[in-house]
């Protein structure tokens, strides 16, 4: 699941393991478990977060590639804001095809207008810090430089599927089973 921050890659993944029972790994989701701690590395993962930034691409990586390896063989798994930079994917890919795991990329459209009133609402529920006004520019700007490359990677490899994600949920929701269930 890759797209814009406030793309709506959440709130779609838990919609989809709920339909399919699979497992959600979110990168976002084990940062911001990780900034909770008073560690020397929690400390610092709590600072690039509060910035807007993306964590250093092999942190990131040891992450997802412990969650993939410790699937069981029919076990599913929705990666959601897993290969955010282009080195990423590619790793992504290649663990992936060493599994022998198929994946599809679920890219959820959003335009910046729409993702911006997205996540300054998401900022007044949940009081993220990285959804303030002034990181969501710094936010648009690390998708467009790093995950912008990584989507068009796996575009020659012709595993994206694109989505409308300035529909309702639930549409949006419709728009992704349709898809997958016509890729079968």
């Amino acid at each position: 699941m890759m797209g814009y921050p406030g793309a709506g890659k959440g709130s779609q993944s838990k919609l989809l393991a709920e339909e399919l029972n699979f497992k959600i790994y979110s990168t976002g989701y084990e940062f911001r478990e990780m900034a909770k701690e008073n560690t020397i590395a929690g400390r610092k993962v709590k600072e690039v977060i509060d910035a807007g930034y993306l964590m250093p691409h092999w942190l990131a990586t040891h992450l997802f590639q412990r969650a993939a390896l410790t699937l069981s063989h029919g076990e599913g798994i929705i990666f959601e804001g897993v290969a955010r930079k282009e080195s990423e994917a590619r790793l992504f890919h290649t663990v992936m095809e060493w599994l022998e795991r198929p994946y599809r990329v679920l890219f959820l459209n959003v335009s910046e207008k729409v993702a911006t009133k997205r996540l300054l609402k998401r900022e007044e529920s949940e009081d993220r810090a990285d959804d303030a006004r002034e990181k969501i520019k710094v936010r648009f700007d690390e998708f467009n430089k790093h995950t912008a490359p990584a989507v068009a990677y796996f575009r020659t490899l012709g595993v994206v599927i694109d989505i409308d994600s300035e529909q309702a949920p639930e549409e949006v929701h419709k728009e992704i089973t349709g898809n997958l269930k016509n890729r079968d």
